[in-house]
């Protein structure tokens, strides 16, 4: 405890450091004017090649501006990029794929470094992330894709995973994830402890949770979109490196002058060696299908054997073409695989399982933006995505005597084509509008088999297909002064497998009310018609960790899904203290308990809704080579469904409150991150009865549905901590080593608490079964340690 105590009096070591400011006025200014007037208003300095400022000018003016400021309309406006150093020095190079129209930014940078270096807040309510500016987090060795949102507020993970991405109440399925254009269906490694995105090609992830732009569709909840590096460098650039879990390398090769092809890869080698890191993940991820297996082992002293092979790997490439200073063409591709073979065997009774699981996630994108004059740019976009789940699992009982065989599978294969045009009225209104089609194939396939000697013998198939085709037009106006932005949209839909229309308003504002103070508020309506069902029938051979099958919905038991947010609040900066506060209240309908979980392993479909309400905190706040920030979210999340006493009770993955506390600090080469989480335990409902028959056979568990997670595991804590270092090789290799501690007091949470039976010889020498209470931990304590090598 004392120990506790003195982490968390280290970490209030906090003061008020006030960023020099100054009022700015540029006409048609020389950049390198430019450039020696900010060296000596902010006692900074640049070093650039002077031939990339030739010929260039600049005009901005603003009362006590601040530098990342005016750094950032710089960059804005002009080809240039501003790497800093230290707090003095900076060197400034060249975007070659500068393109100031693209989409519809206008100035839409209000806060940089919002919470850390490499995260940003836009003035369109969007906040994004750059992994290769994020430096390091607390636990982690190396940016992570989605693991790095989750120190964003309204972000969560109550199942700790990095693929785990909760947005304000909303599930992972009901998340859009695009990666360059292309839809995602799958976005972990090992079960979700890893992202499967490479950080070192991911140039910029950009997360919407309220507010959301006309342009994204067919989700509700939030949006994760994701796009990698579109540089072409003038030589050969590229890095590689190795952690506990996996290996990975990248490479960026030039073509030509306007051409280059990048390609990366990253593959785990558990089969070659088993590091502490993998085999904890390994105790974490599969302790609940471990107690499913050797629940069948009635007495003490019996041996069996076990055997899990598991790797991941994934691989993308990239062709990026600069035709013309105003025009690109890119050409992105993807595949991610997931592969587990898994035997038990208990050789005292010739007792044997296997499970064979096997997904993939593939995707081919295309994309073309051309500025065809000062005013108008064009974008086109085309991709297509395959999502694959392939598992099969048999139990051999005494020589055959009783069989039980499983197997599911689970497609998806998405094509997807995308106009928009984006057209500015003058310097501070324009129009962004567009056009999508979308066709969505999915099928899923179950099928069971008990056998008894040949003479009870239960078949079962279940199978759905369908296809569902999207068109949408959609449209924003788009106004941004010193004192208003105003993002005003609507998405108008319609959906082919359930023959109807929708419409989707979205608005976005902030007002300036002080110099430091602004006002913000959101409304946004979305849908979805791809959804998550929860199946069981695999669980009874012991494999829970992929339950969950892509489907269509219909006009019969899977309806459309249909969200609906609002959401206020306050943004304040001054002397480099940045304090968010946002309320949101957000309704979903359409739910069924089967998408859900909540039907108590029956098939049977119940109608519901939830509501979720809550408000989002953060404070962040910098001095020199040090920063902390403070994340706390206030959640209520309610579902309600016809079939289960129709009323509202804790959605599963309900967390209350939600606070962590982040600290980095930079010494020269040397980077330190440490981190706090506290949170509210888990819902999980009750035992209300388990009873057998007469001869103690045939064990049945009641839960108390009356009640539906009525109660609270014991409340999550964990502290995390970071160390890299960074030195050169040569003059051009450049190398990196960490290490990190997740769980550094060896914490034993409690994610989940379910029931199971368990078989036992009693004195009487008879078979009898006893319930027995299965909680899922957490990661206990887990080191990793990285080296890389960049060139």
């Amino acid at each position: 405890m004392k120990i506790k105590l003195s982490v968390l009096f280290l970490c209030l070591a906090m003061s008020i450091f006030s960023q020099e400011k100054v009022d700015i006025t540029f006409v048609e200014a020389p950049l390198q004017d430019v450039l020696k007037q900010m060296e000596a208003s902010f006692g900074v300095k640049f070093s650039f090649n002077p031939e990339i400022i030739k010929e260039k000018s600049f005009s901005f003016t603003k009362k006590e501006c601040e530098l990342v400021y005016l750094i950032n309309e710089i960059e804005r406006k002009t080809p240039l990029i501003f790497n800093q150093i230290n707090e003095r020095y900076y060197y400034i190079t060249k975007n070659s794929n500068f393109n100031p129209n693209e989409y519809n930014l206008l100035n839409e940078v209000l806060v940089t470094n919002h919470i850390k270096s490499g995260i940003n807040k836009k003035r369109n309510g969007t906040i994004t992330v750059h992994p290769k500016d994020l430096g390091v987090l607390p636990g982690l060795t190396e940016p992570d894709v989605l693991e790095s949102l989750k120190i964003i507020p309204g972000v969560q993970s109550p199942d700790e995973t990095a693929a785990g991405v909760y947005i304000r109440g909303g599930t992972p399925n009901q998340n859009l994830i695009l990666w360059d254009g292309i839809k995602m269906y799958y976005s972990g490694h090992f079960f979700g402890m890893i992202s499967a995105f490479n950080p070192y090609v991911t140039e910029e992830i950009t997360l919407s949770k309220s507010g959301t732009s006309a342009r994204y569709g067919n989700r509700v909840s939030g949006v994760i979109d994701i796009k990698s590096n579109n540089e072409i460098p003038k030589k050969t650039t590229g890095n590689f490196g190795l952690n506990m879990t996996h290996a990975d390398a990248y490479v960026n090769i030039p073509v030509s002058k306007k051409a280059s092809f990048l390609l990366s890869m990253r593959r785990s080698y558990a089969n070659i060696i088993k590091t502490p890191t993998f085999n904890n993940i390994s105790t974490r991820v599969f302790q609940t299908f471990d107690v499913n297996q050797e629940k069948n082992i009635f007495g003490n002293g019996i041996k069996f054997n076990r055997e899990n092979n598991f790797n991941f790997a994934d691989y993308t490439a990239k062709l990026n073409f600069s035709l013309t200073e105003e025009e690109q063409l890119s050409l992105s591709f993807l595949y991610t695989k997931n592969k587990l073979f898994n035997s038990f065997e208990i050789p005292d009774y010739k007792d044997f399982y296997t499970d064979d699981l096997s997904i993939k996630n593939a995707g081919f994108g295309i994309q073309w933006t051309k500025k065809v004059s000062e005013r108008l740019t064009h974008h086109i976009k085309g991709y297509f995505s395959s999502f694959k789940l392939n598992y099969t699992g048999k139990y051999n009982y005494i020589d055959n005597f009783l069989i039980f065989f499983s197997s599911k599978n689970n497609l998806i294969n998405d094509v997807g084509v995308s106009y928009n045009f984006n057209y500015e009225l003058n310097d501070k209104a324009s129009i962004f509008a567009g056009y999508d089609f979308t066709s969505t194939e999915s099928e899923y396939e179950l099928k069971y088999l008990y056998d008894i000697q040949n003479q009870n013998v239960f078949n079962s198939l279940e199978e759905n297909n369908g296809n569902n085709n999207t068109s949408s037009l959609f449209g924003e106006f788009i106004y941004d002064n010193d004192n208003w932005n105003i993002n005003l949209g609507t998405r108008l839909n319609y959906f082919s497998k359930i023959d109807k229309y929708v419409i989707e308003p979205r608005l976005y504002l902030e007002k300036k009310i002080t110099q430091h103070l602004r006002a913000k508020a959101s409304f946004e309506q979305k849908h979805q018609t791809l959804v998550q069902i929860i199946e069981f029938q695999t669980a009874s051979l012991g494999f829970d960790l992929e339950n969950q099958l892509w489907t269509q919905v219909n006009n019969d038991n899977v309806p459309l899904q249909k969200s609906l947010q609002v959401s206020s609040g306050i943004l304040f900066n001054k002397d480099n203290w940045s304090i968010d506060i946002e309320p949101y209240y957000k309704k979903v309908s359409g739910m069924t308990s089967l998408t859900s979980g909540y039907n108590d392993q029956s098939n049977d479909f119940s109608n519901g809704e939830g509501k979720i309400y809550g408000v989002d905190v953060l404070v962040h706040k910098k001095f020199n080579n040090y920063r902390t920030w403070i994340n706390y979210s206030y959640t209520k999340n309610r579902f309600k469904f016809l079939d289960l006493e129709n009323t509202f009770f804790p959605a599963n993955h309900d967390i209350t409150n939600y606070f962590s506390w982040s600290q980095a600090y930079k010494l020269n080469n040397y980077e330190f991150s440490l981190g706090w989480i506290l949170r509210t335990g888990n819902p999980y409902t009750e035992i209300n009865e388990f009873v057998t028959d007469e001869n103690g056979q045939n064990p049945i568990i009641y839960l108390d549905w009356e009640n539906i997670n009525a109660l609270r595991l014991p409340r999550y804590s964990r502290f995390d901590a970071s160390v890299t270092y960074s030195f050169n090789l040569s003059d051009k290799w450049k190398s990196k080593i960490g290490f990190s501690l997740l769980n550094i007091f060896d914490r034993k949470n409690i994610l989940n608490r379910t029931y199971n039976t368990v078989p036992f010889i009693n004195s009487q020498n008879n078979l009898k079964y006893q319930l027995k209470e299965v909680d899922k931990v957490s990661l206990g304590i887990t080191p990793n340690f990285v080296f890389r090598v960049s060139f």
